[in-house]
């Protein structure tokens, strides 16, 4: 079930980038499952926020979220790396991969109630306003709990496929065998202090071994918005860019 879930995937993905006409941004999907009964969810209410939802918020008597990292290629992120703004294949990447994101994941959804199950899409997840610049379905959190990986400094899940990338998610009651969570430290940083360059790379210091200044980033991102006109979007992704983790998980 799970390969072939990967392949409806791949296949979505590839349709959308042809009928667009989208010049080659992804690399190949990871798909993660958790239990929607994982009790790290609940946990999320006081590691991320009060508010933060449940899977069964979204689609009642669910049993299991599929979580899915798209990595972007190396191209992206390296075009990134230079200049304190981000670069105008970067923005293209971001705005290019939420709209895919959001027909692929309906399309997901149809594959699953094809197999005889519900599946439903978090509602406005990762939506964060200023008053709280946190989401209530962190996709970032919710693939820690699939086993995507663990944080990087720079506050960013560190997939096998490094953290230059977008994650999403769905819910469901198509039973699927959550997958096992990493064990070791993937940050460099985190493990014995050897890289921190994700932190030197923020151009506001929004990064630190004490936290996520979440406020700069935030400000940052809002600026760079502006800066892009009417079609603008609130990225950055300096802190993603030229690191040992951008596109591998550090061995």
């Amino acid at each position: 079930m799970k390969e072939n879930i990967s392949q409806a995937l791949c296949a979505y993905i590839q349709d959308y980038a042809a009928q667009n006409q989208l010049p080659a941004l992804w690399q190949t999907p990871i798909i993660k499952y958790a239990s929607a009964n994982d009790p790290l969810f609940p946990k999320l209410r006081e590691l991320v926020v009060d508010s933060h939802q449940l899977p069964q918020d979204f689609l009642p008597g669910a049993v299991s979220v599929l979580s899915w990292f798209i990595p972007f290629l190396p191209a992206v992120s390296q075009g990134n790396e230079a200049g304190d703004r981000p670069s105008p294949q970067w923005h293209q990447a971001y705005t290019a991969t939420n709209a895919m994101a959001a027909q692929v994941n309906q399309r997901l959804c149809q594959f699953i109630q094809g197999l005889g199950y519900d599946a439903a899409v978090p509602v406005n997840a990762g939506t964060i306003s200023p008053q709280q610049l946190v989401s209530r379905w962190s996709q970032r959190h919710v693939a820690y709990i699939a086993g995507h990986g663990t944080f990087g400094r720079n506050n960013m899940l560190i997939s096998d496929q490094g953290c230059a990338g977008r994650y999403y998610s769905i819910v469901t009651t198509l039973p699927v065998p959550p997958d096992s969570r990493p064990e070791g430290e993937r940050c460099l940083h985190k493990r014995n202090g050897s890289c921190g360059l994700c932190m030197a790379r923020c151009p506001m210091g929004a990064l630190s071994p004490e936290g996520f200044l979440r406020e700069r980033c935030y400000a940052r991102c809002m600026e760079n918005m502006a800066l892009q006109g009417p079609d603008g979007e609130d990225v950055c992704g300096k802190c993603l860019a030229g690191l040992p983790c951008s596109h591998r998980c550090p061995p």
